[in-house]
């Protein structure tokens, strides 16, 4: 994977296999509703997990019973990657 910035034209083609994502300002993002807090805290520590072993870290933010993820690549300056799409797909199949 680089660290090349993607257009938004591949942008828009790699979303259209991410269901629910979406490319807001220079990030992939998407939330995801729970059945509580703890549910929602879980989905957490399962996303940091992938962020770990990719050694890519998305922003997480949970607010009760919801998880919003956020990623960006800092060393392409904050811009959409293969790497951002490559973990939006992980943690797709990790919480859907």
């Amino acid at each position: 994977m680089s660290d090349r910035p993607m257009t938004d034209a591949e942008i828009e083609l790699a979303l259209s296999d991410l269901p629910g994502w979406t490319h807001a300002g220079d990030r992939l993002e998407r939330e995801w509703t729970f059945d509580g807090h703890f549910a929602a805290l879980a989905a957490a520590t399962g996303v940091g997990i992938l962020n770990e072993q990719r050694n890519h870290h998305a922003d997480l933010s949970v607010h009760y019973n919801r998880l919003r993820v956020s990623t960006t690549t800092h060393s392409a300056g904050n811009r959409v990657t293969d790497k951002d799409v490559d973990l939006a797909e992980a943690i797709t199949g990790l919480l859907d």
